[in-house]
């Protein structure tokens, strides 16, 4: 779900007046360039909460300014050396006493780390959001369509297809999913012939919604974290999907399975014949004609690095406006009309319960928990993140977190869901240390920070009564303490993730990413 910019400061250099020889403007120039050098050398800090903070685009962007930063480096050297050449009994005894203060404070910064980070909240004008195209259009054309599970579907494929790109059977064993120029193009990427052991999904956005004659397209923009090979990557990338107007979505147990789309049967590309044809049914399964088919994929952006748990990120978006669906209240109303114990007061207990229990869990780095309380699909992401942490021996401590504020942005209703999407605000300290000794590499132990973001919770559709705030089975009534990594309670063995039982939280996004 999330990553947030980093934010960049433009310090601006003042030439000044001097002698006739331009010494004193030289001198002007000498005495801000040790200035900016000294802020050229502050630490970069990290938030990271569950959902964001961490980046799942690794910190920022990384583009534009890099070649520009390097010109201003240079120039600022240059006049410190010619500082240092006019005025050798001032620019030397600086010098010197520079080198050595820095070694101080790298050496102190070592043991301890810093801990004088600004964390308030980037007060910038929001930006003019891209269309938030409404998937749900879709149900007029197919009543069973649902958008949760379309995300599901969405995601798994994305999943699947690039676990597959080094295996050619594997990858023409989803022709029904994936075109053949979409399948030469996962096959091709580089690294050639690397394995992609996971594939994460950071966001996804939909950037297109089209309805020409007899066809539905859908265009989709993933961010996703890549381990390809022996080494991360983070990708941004828009595939191209189409589906015919007159098929009808699958239900849930068969959204994720990948078969044929016509019969269910397992299909094989060894048996398929020319035009990707099912050798059970005897069908022509690509091209949408039965489910949503990949036509094309465009790699937009690529970088080579691992998961940033140290990289400056900053809160963009607290203040600004909170983004409303159209429908959001009379979707609200037929909601608390269906069930009338879904009250504020009651909804607003389960995402309090299911906050303080992330929040807790993450902080520990073992979701266990938390695992009843959220999605399958959100667990995996937040599982890669904790493995990351893990990994780099880091422990990012959530302390003192409280939810100060939240509002109904969005009420989505299908055939088998419902789901809301609250914007929340909370504060606490929120920072990252090592696990060996504790030490604090980034953030601010002793100061809250302010943040908001947007949380959607899912229920199965048809679910009545008030939402439990407890730790308790939603389905049986038993402790959670047994619940396993799949989802499934101890005591009545019931799947409780799902949402068919009780509300689970199922995506976290940020307000500079959110758009409705």
């Amino acid at each position: 779900m999330k990553g947030r910019q980093a934010g960049r400061n433009h310090l601006p250099l003042s030439r000044g007046s001097g002698s006739a020889d331009g010494r004193g403007g030289r001198g002007v120039r000498a005495w801000a360039a040790l200035a900016v050098l000294l802020l050229l050398l502050v630490p970069a800090l990290a938030i990271a909460r569950p959902g964001g903070g961490e980046g799942y685009s690794g910190g920022g962007d990384g583009g534009g300014g890099g070649d520009g930063a390097g010109e201003l480096v240079f120039f600022l050297l240059r006049l410190w050396f010619e500082f240092v050449i006019h005025y050798p009994a001032i620019g030397v005894p600086m010098t010197i006493a520079g080198i050595i203060v820095f070694l101080i404070w790298k050496k102190r910064r070592g043991s301890a780390g810093s801990q004088n980070w600004d964390l308030t909240p980037q007060h910038v004008a929001p930006p003019t959001r891209p269309r938030s195209f409404d998937l749900d259009s879709i149900r007029q054309a197919d009543p069973q369509f649902s958008v949760v599970l379309f995300e599901d579907f969405a995601y798994a494929l994305y999943a699947r297809a690039h676990q597959a790109r080094t295996d050619r059977h594997a990858l023409d064993g989803l022709a029904p999913y994936l075109s053949a120029a979409a399948r030469d193009h996962l096959q091709q990427r580089p690294p050639v012939g690397a394995p992609v052991t996971s594939a994460v999904v950071g966001a996804m956005r939909v950037l297109q919604l089209a309805f020409p004659q007899g066809w539905i397209q859908v265009g989709l923009e993933f961010e996703a974290n890549l381990t390809v090979g022996e080494g991360g990557q983070y990708v941004r990338e828009r595939w191209a999907l189409v589906r015919s107007a007159t098929a009808q979505s699958k239900p849930p147990e068969q959204v994720k399975s990948f078969k044929c789309p016509n019969c269910g049967a397992p299909f094989d590309p060894a048996g398929a014949a020319a035009g990707d044809r099912c050798g059970f049914c005897g069908e022509v399964v690509s091209g949408g004609r039965f489910d949503w088919t990949v036509q094309s994929i465009e790699l937009l952006k690529v970088e080579a690095r691992p998961p940033a748990l140290t990289s400056t990120v900053q809160e963009v978006g607290t203040d600004w406006p909170t983004v409303y669906h159209p429908q959001v209240q009379p979707r609200r109303a037929e909601l608390l009309r269906d069930d009338p114990a879904s009250t504020d007061d009651a909804l607003g207990a389960r995402l309090r319960l299911v906050y303080e229990q992330l929040n807790a869990a993450w902080t520990s780095l073992d979701l266990r928990p938390a695992r009843p309380f959220v999605s399958d699909g959100l667990f995996d992401y937040l599982q890669y993140w904790i493995a990351s942490y893990q990994k780099q021996g880091l422990r990012n401590v959530l302390e003192g977190m409280r939810m100060t504020e939240w509002t109904i942005a969005k009420v989505v209703r299908d055939a088998h869901y419902d789901s809301i999407t609250f914007r929340i605000w909370g504060t606490g300290r929120d920072y990252t240390v090592r696990q060996a000794d504790g030490g604090p590499v980034s953030g601010n132990p002793k100061k809250d920070r302010l943040y908001s973001e947007y949380w959607t919770l899912i229920r199965a559709a048809g679910v009545h009564g008030a939402p439990r705030a407890d730790r308790t089975c939603p389905n049986c009534g038993a402790s959670v303490d047994q619940v396993n990594m799949a989802g499934e309670c101890g005591h009545c063995g019931a799947k409780i993730t799902r949402g068919d039982f009780d509300w689970v939280l199922s995506k976290i996004e940020q307000d500079d990413s959110y758009s409705g």
